[in-house]
């Protein structure tokens, strides 16, 4: 992807959108979907472990996409999590999505999105840009205040165990339906 026009492009579809976010009550939440980036060290294994603990919530709907850099991860990788598997070939060089489980992907509505890839790749934001979620939440970036309606800045820290905490603090514990 052409890094620069991938982000005028973003910014420019996020102004002319008509997509505002909307009040999403923790204890009614049913579609999440989960972004990330596959690495092999103990952020990813937090990742899956927080997927997991999703799915035995309870939540009916929670689909988990992950960017793999290299054809090579994407190969190496070994889990029993369902998840959509995609790489830079799955866009064009104008940040279209040219994947036909990620265009399938388009068509859903998700009440959350929650971004863990920490803004690393440019994949990771097209695809957090595109997808259809009534409330987006990850960490914070300057850079991607266009993306996110909620965002945990973690003062440098880039610690994902944190940052899952946080998220899941704030969107399925302190916003209640009976909350005072």
């Amino acid at each position: 992807m052409i890094k620069p026009i991938v982000k005028y492009l973003l910014r420019k579809k996020s102004k002319e959108s008509d997509r505002s976010s909307c009040l999403v009550h923790g204890n009614l939440i049913m579609n999440v979907a989960v972004v990330a980036n596959y690495d092999d060290g103990d952020s990813f294994k937090h990742v899956l472990n927080y997927v997991r603990e999703l799915r035995e919530r309870g939540i009916k709907v929670v689909d988990f996409y992950v960017y793999f850099p290299t054809k090579k991860s994407l190969e190496a990788y070994t889990s029993k999590e369902n998840a959509v598997h995609y790489t830079k070939s799955s866009f064009n060089p104008f940040g279209k999505i040219i994947n036909s489980e990620l265009t399938k992907a388009l068509r859903k509505d998700y009440e959350v999105l929650i971004d863990l890839s920490l803004g690393k790749t440019m994949a990771c934001d097209v695809l957090v840009s595109k997808l259809n979620a009534k409330w987006k939440a990850g960490s914070h970036s300057e850079e991607r205040t266009y993306l996110l309606d909620f965002m945990i800045d973690l003062k440098d820290e880039k610690d994902i165990q944190k940052l899952i905490h946080h998220i899941d603090q704030y969107i399925f514990n302190f916003n209640k339906t009976k909350a005072a």
